[in-house]
């Protein structure tokens, strides 16, 4: 764990499957999702309007064995009470401890409940679950299907840039995991605003977008503070060296086929975008 996601502590911080209920779900998509200790029962209160399995990470700043990570151990049956009386689905519960609950990478949470989901297929909430999920939307998402990653959202916008927070449906496998670079700054939607743009430059543009019907309007509510126009700045220096990367990348794995050709020229055309 210390080497695939370096901005989180040692494998040793991390409670894999700290609760988990094994029910008979026929779904091959797990959404993910991670939430601090605080918010727990929060985000208990949005997990029965989705119906298939979860990965939810707990985030939480109390030592192993202290009396605060005991305490909050001891909140488990609690919420067993509450799978029991509510719609049937498959949890997996993983409590990973930081240094500190006010830094920390969004992106890396989400990225240790995608490793850890059952399921060929993930769909990563970086806001949690809505706290109004139809059935109907429910089914739609569950029939959403392609082999590049898909963006969930209004009908706002169809390409990049995404609504805010628009959720992802990814194959648990695919080869881009969102970027963790920006732990010194604790902010959930200009984390993901980057692993969306991620996904749109790894993907040479084939991101596939798809609007939900009665789907929520996400407010970042992030305010222009210093600290934000220093991650922003950050982030302008991360995209300019990522697009170097893949561009490098590209010209050494010397492009043959007509589609790896066009996805070169598709990245070549979009960083010079980026840099301009």
């Amino acid at each position: 764990m210390s080497i695939a996601f370096p901005n989180i502590p040692p494998p040793g911080h991390l409670e894999i499957f700290t609760l988990s209920t094994h029910l008979s779900v026929d779904s091959d998509l797990t959404a993910c999702l991670w939430t601090e200790e605080d918010r727990l029962h929060d985000t208990i209160t949005t997990l029965a309007t989705w119906s298939g399995p979860m990965s939810l990470v707990v985030v939480t700043s109390a030592r192993s064995g202290s009396t605060d990570h005991l305490t909050m151990l001891k909140r488990l049956p609690e919420l067993m009470n509450f799978f029991d009386t509510h719609a049937s689905f498959d949890l997996s519960f993983h409590v990973l401890q930081v240094s500190s609950s006010s830094g920390g990478s969004a992106n890396a949470y989400l990225n240790v409940a995608r490793l850890l989901a059952p399921t060929d297929r993930v769909v990563l909430f970086p806001d949690g679950l809505p706290s109004h999920l139809s059935s109907n939307l429910y089914s739609s998402i569950i029939r959403s299907t392609s082999p590049q990653p898909l963006v969930l959202g209004n009908n706002s916008r169809r390409t990049y840039p995404f609504a805010p927070m628009s959720p992802v449906i990814l194959p648990k496998d695919y080869p881009t995991w969102c970027t963790e670079r920006f732990s010194l700054f604790r902010s959930r939607s200009l984390d993901w605003e980057d692993c969306l743009w991620q996904l749109w430059l790894e993907s040479a543009g084939e991101v596939k977008s798809t609007a939900m019907d009665n789907w929520p309007v996400v407010e970042t509510g992030e305010s222009n503070n210093s600290a934000l126009s220093l991650r922003r700045r950050w982030t302008v220096k991360y995209r300019a060296e990522a697009c170097a990367l893949a561009m490098k990348r590209a010209q050494n794995l010397e492009a043959t086929s007509y589609a790896d050709k066009k996805a070169f020229q598709w990245r070549k055309k979009f960083c010079h975008e980026v840099r301009s």
